[in-house]
């Protein structure tokens, strides 16, 4: 087998000068059609065959090995913020207002020179390898078009990663179990009377409802849900009324449930709108309710994490491995996980010694580049441990 670690050398050039262009060249989800234009390029021209579509963005590199075996997809996302960039580089985004602020242009990046990699040894590989380059991971379930057209078929499982701006610069996390939570939308809507508010008792005030509402949720939280599992009910945004001294025959609440447990969250919606018709009738309103089921619970297979921590020590060292707390926020790599087993993990790309601190979705984002060659490298040894174990 090829030197991994010697061939990940000889292209971190080229690795961090794709990573400077995708930075310089942000785009939104569902519209990366320059970057999308990229990666096919830069694909066709190592002669790799590609997978693209018509009516959807991003696109997948497909490397068939030189003996049979499982089929192994590597995903990268490709989307950028709605940020306006204030970090000063050389190369900052030219398109005001967009920003790649959460550095899925070095996801982008690494498996771009992973893929190189992987055809230098395909001949080596048993099984075949799938390069996913995946639209609007920020906006939520977007990886669901790969899997209804197909991009899973054959697949067994799937491997992912995520700089993490939280962990130093030369550590890496993988862990089994639960990972990140789902990220659910609701939206509550409350019917009431108007009236002027110096007779309050002609009318029945929605504003007041909708409020008593956003406290009887927590409840969930406080009452329902069992102490020793996590969930937030979180109530973001209250619209309702049209004067000061008129009460408000309408009102809208939207908020975002996170949790774990799959069957508790199945019952939310049903839960939620319970709680809204009966809170709102005691103020005599009416209420109804829409429930949007956002990625699913991220929760990684175990072997699969043994493998990922085996090639991360082999990439940063033993020392390297970094515990990581499960998080409440959450990643659409998780609707793949829906359907084959998967591993997600972290890199960390904080270095205060270069003054990069950031967190991620910040103007002022930036990430220790130091680390593109090793998260190169960590792609290809996950792949050959793998499909050739």
């Amino acid at each position: 087998m090829k030197d991994i670690a010697q061939a990940a050398l000889k292209i971190e050039q080229h690795v961090t000068e794709m990573r400077r262009h995708l930075h310089m060249h942000p785009e939104v989800g569902c519209m990366e059609t320059e970057t999308t234009a990229y990666i096919k390029k830069e694909l066709a021209d190592i002669g790799i065959p590609v997978i693209a579509y018509e009516d959807i963005t991003g696109c997948i590199g497909i490397i068939k090995g030189g003996r049979p075996g499982k089929t192994l997809m590597l995903r990268a996302d490709i989307d950028a913020l709605p940020i306006q960039e204030n970090t000063g580089l050389p190369y900052s985004s030219v398109n005001d207002g967009v920003m790649h602020a959460c550095g899925h242009d070095c996801h982008t990046a690494m498996l771009l020179g992973a893929a190189r990699i992987l055809w230098e040894i395909r001949a080596e590989l048993c099984g075949t390898v799938k390069l996913i380059f995946q639209m609007a991971e920020e906006i939520g379930r977007k990886s669901e078009e790969y899997v209804k057209r197909g991009a899973l078929e054959g697949v067994d499982a799937i491997f992912g990663m995520h700089v993490w701006p939280e962990m130093v610069s030369g550590t890496f996390n993988f862990e089994p179990g639960e990972r990140m939570a789902c990220s659910d939308r609701f939206t509550v809507r409350i019917k009431g009377v108007s009236a002027h508010g110096s007779a309050p008792h002609l009318g029945r005030d929605a504003v007041l409802a909708a409020a008593a509402v956003v406290q009887a949720l927590q409840t969930l939280t406080s009452r329902v849900m069992d102490p020793l599992d996590a969930l937030v009910v979180t109530v973001g945004m209250m619209n309702g009324g049209t004067k000061q001294n008129i009460l408000a025959d309408s009102a809208e609440l939207v908020g975002t449930v996170r949790t774990f447990n799959s069957s508790f969250r199945d019952s939310m919606p049903e839960r939620i709108r319970n709680i809204a018709v009966s809170t709102a009738a005691a103020y005599g309103c009416e209420a109804d309710c829409d429930y949007y089921f956002g990625p699913s619970p991220l929760i990684n297979d175990a072997e699969l994490v043994r493998i990922a921590r085996d090639a991360g020590e082999e990439v940063f060292g033993r020392e390297a491995f970094c515990k990581v707390v499960k998080t409440m926020g959450a990643e659409d790599f998780s609707v793949f996980m829906e359907h084959v087993p998967g591993v997600y993990g972290y890199i960390g790309t904080r270095n205060e010694e270069k003054g990069i601190t950031c967190t991620n979705h910040n103007p002022g984002f930036i990430v220790d580049e130091d680390i593109l060659v090793k998260g190169t490298e960590l792609y290809v040894r996950f792949t050959e441990k793998y499909l050739n174990s």
